[in-house]
């Protein structure tokens, strides 16, 4: 899967997530491959991408935003988005 990170000063592309979890509304939820097209809100919170090698990337988005899932492409739309080293 491909999964852009989104924000007005910088952006982010992985392009072997495996799993994604982020900061819904209601909480916590994955995306794995071939999931249903979707569109949520997000809280302020963290972005856990683990890639195909079992590597985990974390990213904050602390003022919340958008997920939009469409065909294994998961775009991140958010006010501000860093990477969590």
């Amino acid at each position: 899967m491909i999964c852009d990170l989104i924000s007005p000063s910088t952006s982010y592309q992985v392009e072997d997530a495996h799993y994604v979890q982020v900061p819904g509304t209601k909480g916590l939820f994955g995306i794995l491959q071939k999931h249903a097209p979707l569109v949520s809100s997000l809280e302020p919170g963290i972005v856990k991408i683990i890639r195909s090698g079992n590597a985990e990337l974390l990213f904050t988005i602390p003022a919340g935003g958008f997920v939009e899932v469409n065909d294994n492409v998961i775009t991140i739309i958010a006010e501000s988005v860093s990477q969590t080293f």
